[in-house]
Parts: C-alpha cells; sequence; structure tokens
C-alpha cells in the first residue's frame, strides 16, 4: 500500500498537475532539494518555477519501483524512467517524509542517467 501511495504521488508529477502552483508547494518540503539529471543542484522555488514555465512536458512513463524504509515516517523510493518516444532513460531516487497528520512530502529528488542507455 505505501508504494502505491508513493509511486502515484511521484507520477503526479509527470502529469499536468506539475503546473499546479498550490499543489506542488503542498507536496513539495519547503526545504526539498534536487540534484537533477544533468547534475544541477536546484531548491523547491526554483524547481517549482522552472516546472510553472514548462510550456510542453513529454510524457514521461516510469517503471521498476521499490522503496526502502529508512525509519518511521521516512521511505526512499527508486525507479526508472524514460521519455514515450525513448529517450533519456534515468534512475531516480526519491526521500520522502511524512509528517504527524500522514501527509507524505518529496524532500530530496535525484535523477541519473541509466548507464545502459536502457
Amino acid at each position: 500500500m505505501l508504494l502505491e501511495t508513493l509511486r502515484l504521488l511521484e507520477c503526479s508529477l509527470h502529469s499536468d498537475r506539475r503546473c499546479d502552483r498550490e499543489w506542488l508547494e503542498g507536496l513539495l518540503h519547503p526545504e526539498f532539494r534536487e540534484i537533477t539529471r544533468s547534475g544541477l543542484i536546484v531548491d523547491r522555488s526554483e524547481t517549482i518555477a522552472c516546472l510553472l514555465s514548462e510550456k510542453t512536458a513529454s510524457p514521461i512513463l516510469s517503471s521498476d519501483f521499490r522503496i526502502i524504509e529508512m525509519g518511521r515516517g521516512c521511505v526512499i523510493l527508486q525507479y526508472r524512467t524514460f521519455y514515450a518516444e525513448g529517450r533519456c532513460p534515468s534512475l531516480r531516487s526519491s526521500y520522502w517524509v511524512c509528517s504527524e497528520e500522514g501527509q507524505w512530502t518529496l524532500i530530496f529528488h535525484q535523477g541519473t542517467p541509466a548507464a545502459d542507455g536502457s
């Protein structure tokens, strides 16, 4: 159940919800940081601004989800992504934390090009 919950939250970032400022501000932890696929380190406000400025985003497909529970309310989600046309395969890791109210927020994300190109 936890894996499915986090998979749905993560995949919602690959949908048109990524253009909804209020939703992004609720999903991304105030201390959110990301190491992008190209190696840049960005913070929450930079990430939100970038997502909101996207004109059209290629559909992102995801697979091979697994979680590593780090402790109570702290989980790493690992998975693979690629664009619908098959380009840019990536390995992804997201660190999710759960508030006392049961709200999951994303505090860290990293995307790395897949070494084997698949």
